[in-house]
């Protein structure tokens, strides 16, 4: 079967506007079709994977509801390559846009020089900072060390120089006595009443919740703000409609 066969198929098998999903499957189980430059190139070669395993990873993207991110261990994130461990937070496409506009943000304002990402995960927004903004000094922080493992392989993979810390939130500044110019995080903010447990089947229930109170993460970093932050200092949130907040 060709590449183009393979994609007809499970296009008419899964769903007719599935294209994404079952080309970035087959860019990570193919050897020799990485992008789709690669497809176009060899879109009527044989594909040099099994039918069974590529398979398999859609019945768990389309049936079972199990994020991309998790069935492949791997995503792109504003360019980078994002290793994602079990259980690990997934990389949102809507970070990728508020990441994006943090990085606008410090290109205006270069003075903010030192960074912090709290609640990391995978690393993905302070290690994009961090590439797109060389000039910055970055840290990032997790309460999981399974997620701040992860964010050192991150930052290896994608040649980064950056700290890290195993910590529970700004607490972890407020200890080691840490200030930044900025602080940029995506905080849990599932109201624990209402989290469908669809949600952390695959992924850690801590990233979604934390609290009773959605607002509780914003309202500590906004409360503790001027132990943690330089005079002028700014917080970058992405909020739960998925846009960014500064203050």
């Amino acid at each position: 079967m060709t590449f183009l066969n393979i994609v007809n198929e499970l296009k008419q098998k899964y769903h007719p506007t599935s294209d994404v999903v079952i080309f970035e499957t087959i860019f990570k189980l193919s050897k020799k079709v990485k992008n789709k430059v690669d497809f176009a190139t060899n879109r009527n070669q044989n594909i040099d994977f099994r039918i069974s395993k590529i398979s398999k990873y859609l019945d768990d993207y389309f049936l079972k509801k199990k994020p991309l991110g998790q069935i492949l261990k791997t995503t792109k994130f504003c360019g980078l390559n994002i290793t994602i461990f079990k259980n690990i937070f997934e990389p949102r496409s809507e970070t990728e846009l508020i990441t994006e506009d943090i990085i606008k943000y410090l290109y205006k304002n270069k003075q903010l020089i030192n960074g912090v990402d709290l609640c990391c995960g995978t690393g993905c927004m302070g290690l994009t900072i961090k590439k797109l903004c060389p000039w910055v000094n970055m840290t990032l922080i997790d309460i999981q060390k399974k997620a701040i493992f992860n964010t050192k392989c991150n930052a290896k993979l994608n040649n980064l120089n950056v700290k890290t810390y195993v910590g529970d939130f700004y607490k972890t500044l407020i200890s080691h006595e840490l200030k930044f110019d900025f602080i940029v995080c995506n905080p849990p903010y599932v109201d624990i009443k209402t989290l469908d447990k669809s949600m952390i089947k695959y992924e850690n229930k801590i990233s979604f919740t934390n609290s009773d109170d959605p607002q509780y993460f914003y309202d500590q970093l906004i409360k503790n703000k001027n132990k943690i932050l330089n005079k002028n200092g700014k917080l970058f949130f992405e909020t739960n409609k998925y846009q960014l907040l500064i203050i």
